[in-house]
């Protein structure tokens, strides 16, 4: 049995309101690290995590559910939680031991009030935060308006680390901003190519990086010293002062994928690996 460290080890709770994807982005992370062939699905009633028979009924989640992944030598410790308010207990319980949310936002409708009536618990605990927009393969998938809603319920730490070039039916292209580069889905998703950004869209993604660069850095004296004195941070400089962020509850990176279609969830599952804090890394909580 392989043994990890504690820095090696990252324990997430992924959250949201019901339909929003969670069971389905939990499947599609067991079947990117090679722990399952084949992914199953709320409707199949086949998923790992939604096994129990009222679950299967109601084809929502009614429990928490514990599983594990590995990824790029990390282990990625996963809850996955219902979505539904009637089952509030399972999702507070879940949030104290996990030591980062993830918040999935369905890109058709952006935060709902489920959404809100969870995060008042994460807020109250301090959790780091990363937001995925889910669902940007819908044809009424919206991408800019949902950032607008989490940025307006959740405040300005919301900070976008990837874009949609085009959302609906031909959502497969991705800039993801901390690393300048466009990744290219195929049709059936999984690996994605990386490729430059096209020109058409260097000069937007140039100033969301900007924007990211500057988040990063305010968020550390020595960050701020070597941004003011070369005008931008290495991708390792940013890493650091993301980080440094999300434990202070101060960033809260916003992704965006298909998890039906497995488009996006390899780059957040290296993000969770390389990024958010472990359990070592976290602030001592408040009673």
């Amino acid at each position: 049995m392989k043994v990890y460290d504690e820095k090696h080890i990252k324990n997430i709770v992924l959250l949201g309101s019901a339909k929003s994807g969670k069971t389905t982005l939990a499947e599609t992370m067991l079947f990117e690290a090679g722990l399952i062939n084949r992914r199953g699905t709320v409707e199949n009633k086949n998923t790992v995590s939604d096994y129990h028979e009222i679950e299967h009924e109601r084809e929502n989640s009614v429990y928490s559910t514990s599983l594990h992944t590995e990824w790029r030598n990390y282990k990625i410790n996963i809850i996955d939680t219902p979505g539904l308010d009637d089952f509030i207990g399972e999702v507070v319980s879940s949030i104290r031991v996990a030591d980062t949310a993830v918040f999935l936002v369905n890109a058709q409708h952006g935060v709902e009030v489920g959404t809100d009536l969870i995060w008042n618990y994460v807020d109250q605990f301090k959790k780091p935060t990363l937001f995925a927009i889910n669902q940007l393969d819908h044809p009424k998938s919206n991408f800019d308006a949902t950032v607008e809603s989490i940025k307006s319920h959740f405040g300005a730490a919301a900070t976008v680390m990837q874009y949609p070039i085009i959302e609906g039916e031909g959502f497969r292209y991705i800039v993801d901003l901390l690393k300048m580069k466009m990744y290219k889905f195929g049709e059936e998703g999984g690996k994605p190519e990386k490729l430059n950004i096209p020109d058409d869209q260097k000069e937007k993604a140039k100033a969301l990086h900007n924007e990211l660069v500057e988040k990063a850095a305010e968020n550390d004296e020595e960050l701020m010293e070597l941004y003011f004195e070369n005008g931008t941070l290495t991708e390792d400089e940013m890493r650091k002062g993301l980080r440094i962020g999300m434990r202070n509850h101060d960033v809260f990176p916003i992704f965006c994928m298909s998890a039906k279609n497995d488009m996006g969830t390899g780059r957040m599952m290296g993000f969770i690996d390389n990024v958010a804090p472990a359990a070592v890394d976290a602030q001592p909580e408040l009673t």
